[in-house]
C-alpha cells in the first residue's frame, strides 16, 4: 500500500485518512479516531452523528475522500458485530450517498469519490 499511498498523496484534491487498525478495539476508539481524522466540527458520540458527519464533510473542502484502515484483521478483532456494522454502513449508507444521493439531498450537491481501503 505504500506505493498507492504515495500516488494518492500526490493528488491534493483528495482527503486521505489513515486508521491504524490495531488502535481500534471498541466503538469509542473508532468514534474518537474518525472525529479526529475527519475533523468533525462537533465530536460525535454515537453512530447517528457519525453517519451524519460522514455524509457532510463540506468543511474539508475536498473533491473526494479516501479512508485506509490498516491492519484490518486486527481492527475490532474482538467485536466482529461492530466491525461488520461499520463496513455495512460504508457499503449501504456512506458510499451510496457520495456516489449519487448527494445530488438529490444537498442544494448544489455533487457526487464525489469516497474510497475505502481495507489493508492487512
Amino acid at each position: 500500500m505504500v506505493g498507492h499511498r504515495e500516488t494518492l498523496s500526490s493528488n491534493d484534491s483528495l482527503y486521505i485518512a489513515d486508521i491504524k487498525g490495531n488502535d481500534i478495539q471498541n466503538i469509542q476508539d473508532y468514534l474518537n479516531t474518525v472525529n479526529e481524522l475527519f475533523k468533525f466540527p462537533i465530536p460525535t458520540r454515537g453512530f447517528d452523528g457519525y453517519l451524519d458527519w460522514m455524509r457532510d464533510l463540506n468543511w474539508l473542502n475536498m473533491e473526494g475522500y479516501v479512508l485506509i484502515i490498516n491492519n484490518f484483521s486486527i481492527f475490532l478483532k474482538d467485536d466482529s458485530k461492530l466491525k461488520k456494522q461499520i463496513i455495512s454502513d460504508f457499503v449501504d449508507v456512506i458510499l451510496p450517498f457520495w456516489q449519487d444521493e448527494v445530488k438529490e439531498v444537498v442544494v448544489g450537491g455533487k457526487a464525489k469519490p469516497f474510497i475505502v481501503y481495507l489493508v492487512d
